[in-house]
């Protein structure tokens, strides 16, 4: 059994004037000791409603999160059950997860079983801060240091996975470099798994083992990391991946991805990417696709890549079928790989 394990996820929010949005619509993935897990997607598709209800912070509509064996239920006033102690949340914002008013060695100290000013330093040191740290308050540190404190400060509760939503998000280049490389090391080192939540694909690349592509509520890919970049199984990956600029001097310019996030309390019939597809049929507005397993650890929810065959671009397959009528496909998808950025 994976460390966290998220099995068909239903999230419900409550609609001002009446009515309700499902932000997750049956999502899954899992996270290993020792690995990264990249979630992926534009904003709008459930990523942070997904990461929430990982940790127990907004109730779930069906579906399940096991945590080490252990059920994890949404929280409430009462303390947290120390077997779920170990799963610990980053959030996107420095700046607001942060108590203002108290020292960061208080504030790391919370997480501590035994505090002590040694044991903040040694959480301190972990994540690249000073020992005199601690003596300081948040508006004394940058943005990239805060989200450091923020992540000494879940360390602090010695975790098995950490959730972060979006952590690099706010932060410059040199600073995301500084944490993506840090959040590598800490996986490895301390055999963390992570769960990491970012719309910024050149990241997730760079750090992450694994990797789930959200669409509208639901998976629509996952698989290992450079095999999903290197061959996108769904036209969304491939679309997103299409988007990312070469920072190579060579002056490509990357595709935008054609039309908006539909809005999730009335999401398309069928395949729910189906009206920004450029490979998309008649039975892709009728039928939504599972997610079924395809070869080599992928997985695909696309009516172009059968369970259980070989990995194919999703133009490849769309090529060598008969095209319905008034339909045109796209018969070059992207051609950037790892070795390219």
């Amino acid at each position: 059994m994976s460390t966290l394990e998220l099995k068909d996820i239903v999230v419900d929010y409550e609609r001002r004037g009446g009515g309700r949005v499902r932000a997750v619509a049956g999502a899954s993935l899992s996270v290993d000791a020792g690995t990264i897990v990249g979630l992926v997607g534009e904003s709008g598709c459930g990523k942070s409603t997904l990461a929430r209800a990982a940790v127990g912070l907004v109730p779930l509509a069906g579906g399940s999160v096991q945590f080490e064996g252990h059920q994890v239920n949404p929280l409430t006033r009462r303390a947290r059950p120390a077997e779920l102690v170990k799963l610990q949340l980053v959030f996107q914002n420095p700046y607001s997860s942060l108590n203002p008013r108290r020292k960061i060695g208080s504030q790391i100290a919370d997480g501590l079983a035994s505090p002590s000013a040694a044991r903040v330093a040694e959480v301190c040191e972990l994540v690249g801060l000073p020992a005199s740290a601690q003596g300081r308050y948040p508006h004394e540190f940058s943005g990239g240091q805060r989200q450091r404190i923020a992540i000494a400060r879940a360390l602090a509760a010695d975790p098995s996975v950490i959730v972060l939503d979006e952590p690099l998000a706010s932060l410059d280049a040199s600073a995301q470099a500084q944490l993506a490389n840090l959040l590598v090391e800490l996986t490895r080192e301390l055999g963390l798994g992570l769960l990491l939540i970012s719309h910024d694909l050149a990241i997730v690349r760079h750090v992450a083992d694994s990797v789930s592509v959200m669409y509208l509520g639901v998976m629509v890919e996952t698989g290992p990391t450079l095999p999903v970049w290197s061959l996108p199984l769904h036209p969304y990956s491939e679309a997103l991946i299409g988007a990312v600029p070469h920072p190579d001097g060579t002056g490509f310019l990357p595709e935008s991805l054609p039309g908006e996030v539909p809005d999730p309390a009335r999401p398309p019939s069928g395949c729910r990417f189906h009206p920004r597809c450029p490979y998309a049929f008649d039975r892709c507005s009728a039928e939504e696709p599972e997610l079924v397993e395809i070869a080599d650890g992928r997985s695909a929810a696309c009516w172009l890549q059968p369970a259980g065959s070989v990995p194919a671009l999703p133009g490849e397959r769309a090529a060598n079928r008969a095209v319905p009528a008034g339909v045109t496909y796209r018969q070059e998808p992207p051609t950037d790989s790892l070795e390219e950025m």
